[in-house]
């Protein structure tokens, strides 16, 4: 029979979560995947779901792969068979934020300077340690996050977090502190950290914790290895910040933006490309629209296209918000209805504001302003303003 310590090097071996505690030890069911529902008992040597709707059960001794031959181990590799593969069972994916973070795996989130992305990283940190659904559609699982900063001054940081945070939650900071990757003490200090009950880190930037040139693959790839070593030892998941190098005339953003030797995304599982726009509402507040695209997945769950969402610094009490805009791709077809929206509303209300479309006809803000901005081009309608607050109406011809 296998013992509890072979399963434990073949759980983490294979990055399979497991619960080691005491008086029991368990494992995520691989049939309904429910967390640590499965409990060994190594006394009976047997094995079974505690979930009364699932009926996994079986012998401690068939858990672990059994090779069929001696020859199969070549100088310490283990060799797996075609019977062994076929009767493998997929075991379901994982994400901190389904489909754009991965459990346990490196997410880089790259974007030209002044985009929004330490922003941007610090409400996806808010979702994560709250465990609410980010901008009410994609899945979080909650746990605590670690966000190690070493570009912004800690006034710039506790300003933007008082505005987004409100109520305790686990997301806590490093601020003006060298942290470098291949520091083999540093590397130490962060295990130790992240173990006392971390599931994320945020790194801000990527170049920050690097001693080297970013540009030599041999270095990015000591690098990439010491994260995965973080990653393996403390099982968490990593997102870091990352630049855009500068393109040149006609280039799109794509994932070969990102500035650097391609090695540093070559171990990259999900690469999110951030891009933005900044305008003033009607009430003069700030506001950045943002678009998120997955450049790269390797799981078979994927961001389709596009999303948008705006980010407003309200002016009124002192709050940054966020509103989930939709995909990209629907804009043109979008903008087209909120004009018809607009022109039937208006056959019967005065004038009207932004905010007053916003509410009666639950548009987006976005396709709201772009339809506003396309009808008075096209002289149907006419602009004025009451106070701080711009109001649209039909043109008299």
């Amino acid at each position: 029979m296998e013992t509890k310590e072979e399963i434990i090097r073949y759980l983490k071996e294979n990055n399979w979560p497991f619960v080691n505690n005491e008086f029991d030890f368990r494992i995520k069911c691989m049939k309904c995947h429910k967390e640590a529902s499965i409990l060994f008992d190594f006394e009976i040597g047997k094995y079974a779901c505690e979930n009364k709707n699932c009926d996994v059960m079986d012998e401690i001794i068939n858990f672990l792969p059994k090779k069929t031959s001696d020859d199969l181990n070549l100088s310490g590799l283990i060799i797996s068979t075609c019977q062994e593969l076929l009767n493998y069972e997929i075991q379901p994916e994982f994400f901190v934020i389904n489909p754009l973070i991965p459990k346990e795996a490196i997410t880089n989130i790259s974007a030209d300077s002044g985009k929004g992305k330490s922003l941007f990283a610090l409400i996806l940190a808010y979702h994560i340690a709250s465990g609410t659904p980010l901008f009410g559609k994609y899945d979080v699982e909650q746990g605590a996050v670690l966000i190690i900063d070493q570009e912004q001054n800690k006034n710039t940081i506790v300003s933007r977090f008082k505005k987004i945070v409100s109520v305790d939650i686990p997301i806590n900071y490093t601020i003006d502190q060298r942290f470098v990757i291949t520091d083999e003490d540093n590397l130490d200090d962060l295990k130790s950290i992240i173990n006392s009950g971390y599931k994320v880190v945020i790194f801000d930037t990527f170049v920050e914790i690097l001693t080297g040139n970013e540009n030599d693959s041999g270095e990015m790839k000591i690098v990439n290895s010491k994260l995965l070593e973080l990653i393996r030892s403390t099982k968490v998941t990593v997102i870091y910040l990352h630049h855009h190098r500068k393109l040149s005339k006609g280039d799109k953003l794509s994932q070969a933006s990102s500035r650097g030797s391609t090695e540093i995304i070559a171990k990259v599982s999900s690469h999110l490309l951030l891009d933005s726009k900044n305008y003033k509402d009607e009430f003069d507040n700030n506001v950045l629209e943002m678009t998120i695209s997955q450049e790269k997945a390797r799981s078979s769950s994927r961001l389709d296209g596009k999303i948008s969402f705006k980010v407003i610094n309200d002016q009124s009490d002192n709050t940054i918000k966020w509103e989930y805009l939709g995909e990209v791709e629907d804009k043109e077809k979008k903008v087209e209805e909120a004009k018809a929206h607009i022109m039937e509303l208006l056959q019967t209300e005065p004038g009207v504001t932004v905010r007053d479309l916003e509410e009666k006809t639950k548009i987006g803000n976005s396709n709201i302003r772009a339809a506003l901005k396309e009808l008075v081009s096209e002289n149907k309608l006419d602009v004025g303003r009451q106070g701080r607050a711009k109001y649209y109406f039909l043109t008299n011809s």
